[in-house]
């Protein structure tokens, strides 16, 4: 099996082309400067016996500065070999430095094609020449440099070894492999395997970053790109975010008869007797709202059953989506469950002049930038925030809690939510020693360290106008390891405390939307609960541009 192909498809073609632009080259250019390179460019008349006259393509670069496309450089060399009576077959005898120079330009699917010509040059491009498939890696991947430079310490520290033991042609075969079950294969590889291309597509997430694009006043992510990409291309997207088990003998029973067994097993038909994978959870949330989950009845049912069961969280969990084993652990199914609802709700309610902030683009870290003004201000609490939140009619809540059982099980498929209006939630930093101690703010869940716990005051209003603004108080703090970010609202009306929020941003520091459960300070037993969300308010702007990114066309589909 040769490299990087799919298993039973050897001469498949991936699905990779080079980019639209030259930013490759930057890294050709420094080369050109290394004294051994750089001598090179004299030797204008006279190539040494059995090399090939590598200066017309040279000298373009030394005079104008800019390389010529890579078919280019190959055309170039082949005309000159031509002239000097060598075949082409004799490429490989380039200095091993100018043929690495070359090859520096070809994306994945170019450098084994040009592997698959001959011995030496599959024994060039072999998988532990690191520095060949690094290049190769970066024509269609955003360096994972960039984003592990901007983990806080105790994430960067767990992330050591992944570090330590990175292999960029694996990781190439690993991300193409997927790109191929997903696009290629008829999603039987995600079905049989959907951990592993779930993790992978994961981790081409963590790893994206945003970088400017020469002559373009905006940024580029080619991970971004390639996420989208998939999503555009796969002949059934949906699949990939929720279906993820075939075998029904390893779950609960689905909500409803399945008419064929072979048919996969999806979260929305389970239930709340179902244990979702985190890993299937996560994605979910960086993915987004999809159509299928939109109209669905199940769905909204399987969402509903967490959210409003007052079982799900209590005092151990800070009364908020996180585990209830006082950790402080995010628990990713609940958290699905509120962006599920809160995403539905937000796009329903927010009109037609804003967007919903959801998917991989507004799930990186630092999408937003540090405020200058104000620095000590990580998590870009400072600005305006838009947001809503959504309550369960309480007899229909109290009858799920208490008249709910296994066997005859409440279908909340038939309950639909009320909401309230886009609340605007201006918030400002304030370190006052009264927040400090203020006994509503004090948590004893663990917290990471790495930043220091931000206290902020504000006030919401929503559309209605003549009421008082609504005063809000909170606390924003790193998880444990120190990836995504922890919110607490406090909301009070007429000098008294009434709500509590408690709210998880799962993009990380100054990303997308906040999601998370709300129910009344006190907490009183059988007290009322629900989901909510905050999106800061550039990102709901279609007005603001700085956010988007360009689509840079670069994976090829014809060889599907």
């Amino acid at each position: 099996m040769h490299l990087l192909e799919s298993a039973g498809d050897r001469d498949a073609a991936l699905p990779i082309e080079l980019p639209g632009n030259d930013d490759g080259w930057r890294d050709g250019r420094r080369l050109l400067w290394r004294p051994d390179i750089a001598a090179l460019r004299h030797q204008s008349s006279s190539p040494p016996s059995g090399h090939v006259h590598a200066s017309p393509w040279l000298h373009q670069t030394f005079i104008t500065g800019r390389a010529p496309p890579a078919a280019e450089l190959l055309q170039l060399q082949a005309s000159k070999m031509s002239a000097v009576h060598i075949f082409p077959g004799r490429l490989v005898e380039l200095a091993p430095e100018l043929l690495e120079l070359v090859l520096s330009f070809l994306t994945p699917r170019d450098l084994v094609s040009f592997g698959r010509t001959c011995r030496r040059a599959a024994a060039f491009i072999r998988p532990d020449n690191q520095i060949l498939w690094r290049r190769s890696f970066l024509q269609v991947f955003d360096d994972p440099t960039h984003a592990w430079e901007l983990l806080q310490p105790t994430a960067r520290a767990g992330n050591r070894d992944r570090e330590a033991h990175w292999d960029w042609f694996q990781e190439v075969q690993r991300r193409l492999t997927a790109f191929n079950a997903i696009c290629h294969n008829g999603n039987a590889a995600l079905l049989s395997d959907p951990e592993s291309i779930i993790t992978t597509l994961l981790d081409v997430l963590e790893t994206a970053s945003y970088s400017e694009s020469t002559g373009v006043n905006t940024r580029i992510s080619f991970n971004l790109e390639f996420l989208d990409r998939i999503f555009r291309s796969a002949p059934n997207p949906e699949r990939i975010v929720h279906d993820y088990h075939r075998d029904i003998e390893s779950v609960s029973l689905p909500v409803e008869p399945l008419n064929n067994c072979n048919r996969p097993i999806t979260r929305s038909m389970l239930g709340r007797k179902a244990t979702v994978p985190q890993w299937a959870s996560r994605f979910h949330i960086f993915h987004g709202m999809t159509k299928r989950e939109e109209n669905s009845v199940l769905a909204k049912a399987a969402a509903r059953s967490l959210i409003y069961d007052w079982r799900t969280t209590g005092p151990n969990a800070d009364y908020g989506p996180f585990l209830n084993d006082k950790s402080g652990i995010v628990n990713w199914q609940v958290l699905e469950a509120a962006t599920s609802l809160m995403l539905r709700i937000f796009e329903g309610t927010r009109g037609s002049y804003l967007r919903t902030p959801a998917g991989f683009r507004d799930s990186i870290p630092c999408l937003l930038p540090l405020n200058p003004s104000c620095k000590e201000d990580w998590a870009g609490v400072t600005r305006i925030w838009l947001g809503t939140y959504a309550f369960l009619d309480y007899r229909a809540l109290v009858h799920y809690n208490f008249a709910n059982n296994l066997e005859y099980p409440m279908d909340l498929g038939a309950y639909e939510e009320a909401c309230g209006d886009i609340m605007r939630l201006k918030l400002k930093i304030n370190d006052s020693d009264e927040l400090k101690y203020d006994h509503r703010l004090q948590t004893d869940l663990p917290i990471c360290e790495d930043l220091p716990v931000l206290y902020f005051t504000g006030s919401s209003s929503g559309r209605s106008t003549g009421r008082p603004p609504i005063l809000v108080r909170g606390s924003t703090s790193l998880i444990p390891g120190g990836r995504q970010v922890r919110w607490r609202f406090i909301f009070s009306y007429a000098g008294a405390d009434q709500w509590q929020l408690e709210g998880v941003q799962p993009g990380g520091i100054r990303s997308g939307g906040i999601f998370g459960i709300w129910s009344h300070c006190d907490h009183d037993d059988h007290s009322p609960v629900g989901p909510f969300c905050y999106f800061p308010f550039e990102l709901c702007d279609p007005s603001q541009k700085s956010h988007e990114l360009v689509h840079t066309d670069y994976i090829s589909l014809s060889g599907m």
